[in-house]
């Protein structure tokens, strides 16, 4: 099977990262992928050595420079069986190419709840639909509604990125970020925003003495974040690293607990995927498709959204139990284990052939 999966971006996001694991997955499950984006920045980093990324997408300020990226799509979908959009832009390129070449069928992944609105855009796109894979199973009733009992919808199964683990000790890491070695250590990790719940954290370790906190991630609110932690009298038990790379495994596997205090922009929620495949005990947010990752009172705890005195009470507690976390930890690392991208791809190649049989044509 030869399919093409188009996303119009140039940062390494969420739904970059999700497209190219799935891309990855499949290629490693025999089928011919090409994936089609923007060019520059951080993601085309990640596509260095793969000759199957094709960086032909124009950022569009213009029409000519839209019609520019309809074509380039179109001249790489000819001969493909799926063509896969991944975000909003992406379906329409895909939606505008596929007029002229009816051949693939397009399917659709959704991996935000705001992208299943139902205005005359988002209407208009899903018309010409023959599949879509949502990214949690809280958003199958939404998806069914816009395209109707015509289209496959199937919620995909999360996926660890392949060798996604710790490569350093967690006594070697913490000594690198100045981390007791001894000490409870929460983290968190995400763009420093105000909308992302750090100052949750923050409020909940100003009432847990002697915890620690690791929070990691770029972005402009991180001052605002500091004069927060030195007025709740915190700072020094937070260490902010900063934007982590490829290095994130070795840090969340320096941690006692992960925080997920607010979703991102993928509600795969794939930081939590990540913690629980590195063997972290996660606290989160009570939040759409948390809990197809976090099982309650196995691997994790849920708190009521924007709550930093349930956060507080979760944190003490579990920074006191210590056969808790090591039980939530073990369980964590079996969950994960079958979170696999071989089991993705079987997911997604079901979906493909869903999408192509004739009752999902329109």
């Amino acid at each position: 099977m030869r399919v093409l999966h188009v996303v119009a971006a140039d940062r390494w996001t969420g739904a970059a990262a999700a497209a190219l694991q799935l891309a990855e997955a499949q290629r490693e499950a025999g089928l011919e992928v090409t994936f089609c984006c923007r060019g520059g920045d951080t993601l085309a980093a990640r596509l260095v050595g793969r000759d199957w990324a094709r960086p032909v997408l124009a950022k569009e300020r213009r029409p000519g420079e839209l019609a520019a990226s309809v074509a380039a799509v179109r001249s790489v979908a000819g001969g493909c069986d799926v063509v896969h959009a991944h975000l909003p832009h992406d379906h329409l390129l895909a939606r505008l190419a596929l007029r002229a070449l009816p051949g693939p069928a397009l399917v659709r992944s959704v991996r935000r709840d705001r992208h299943l609105r139902r205005d005359p855009f988002q209407r208009w796109l899903f018309r010409r639909t023959d599949g879509v894979g949502v990214c949690h199973v809280g958003l199958e009733p939404r998806a069914r509604r816009m395209v109707g009992d015509r289209v496959p919808v199937w919620a995909l199964p999360p996926a660890v990125p392949s060798g996604f683990a710790p490569r350093h000790g967690r006594e070697a890491t913490r000594a690198s970020l100045g981390l007791p070695a001894e000490a409870i250590i929460v983290g968190t990790l995400g763009k420093l925003d105000r909308n992302r719940g750090q100052d949750l954290l923050l409020h909940a370790l100003a009432a847990a003495p002697g915890v620690w906190a690791v929070i990691a991630g770029g972005g402009g609110h991180r001052t605002a974040l500091e004069r927060l932690a030195a007025r709740l009298g915190v700072g020094d038990r937070v260490v902010f690293t900063g934007f982590v790379g490829d290095g994130l495994a070795d840090l969340l596997g320096a941690l006692d607990l992960f925080v997920f205090p607010a979703a991102g922009s993928d509600h795969g929620h794939r930081a939590l995927v990540e913690a629980a495949a590195c063997g972290v005990p996660a606290l989160a947010a009570d939040l759409p498709g948390v809990t197809a990752v976090v099982r309650p009172g196995e691997t994790g705890a849920l708190f009521p959204v924007g709550d930093a005195a349930a956060l507080a009470v979760l944190v003490r507690s579990w920074a006191a139990d210590r056969a808790r976390r090591e039980r939530a930890a073990n369980e964590a690392r079996r969950l994960a284990a079958g979170w696999t991208g071989s089991a993705l791809a079987a997911a997604v190649g079901e979906l493909y052939r869903l999408a192509r049989s004739p009752r999902a044509t329109v």
